[in-house]
């Protein structure tokens, strides 16, 4: 009786572990959340790249990152009328920039997958990021009665999707 009970016990912590091991691993580095800050609490260097890159708009919010062991902060701000996004590191490296486009503006290829995958380009939302000298564009979309987000190659190949 008591090898039972030990038993049984031991399978529910097996599972408890387990299915923690599984959430904790199924996230992304980028839905990891980061510690909200102000612009002045930033490094100088990151604080006047961040400054250039949004004069004349209005900074949403900044998160406070570590990716890989070094500190990025992820910026989303509006700028001339488009949302822009950009990871600065400490030093004011910009890492990635991304911003909203028209979807007109596309390369035919993307627009092309797009369609494709979604079945029509009404109601498409879409965005140009630069990062590590590539250029990607991501895709926002209903499909099915969820909202999907489609990351492309600049040849209109499908690299990511985030339900």
């Amino acid at each position: 009786m008591q090898y039972q009970i030990l038993r049984v016990v031991l399978v529910a912590v097996l599972v408890v572990v387990l299915s923690g091991c599984v959430a904790i691993s199924g996230r992304s580095e980028k839905e990891a959340r980061g510690q909200l800050v102000s612009l002045s609490d930033l490094p100088a260097p990151a604080r006047a790249t961040i400054d250039r890159l949004t004069t004349g708009g209005e900074i949403k919010k900044i998160e406070k990152e570590e990716q890989e062991g070094i500190v990025i902060y992820d910026v989303e701000a509006k700028v001339k009328d488009k949302d822009v996004e950009y990871d600065v590191d400490g030093d004011g490296k910009i890492l990635s920039a991304e911003e909203s486009v028209p979807y007109s503006s596309m390369p035919l290829v993307v627009q092309a997958a797009t369609k494709k995958y979604f079945g029509s380009a009404e109601g498409l939302k879409a965005s140009k990021e630069v990062e590590k000298g590539k250029t990607f564009y991501e895709v926002e979309g209903k499909k099915g009665g969820s909202t999907i987000a489609l990351k492309l190659s600049d040849t209109g190949k499908i690299l990511e999707e985030e339900k």
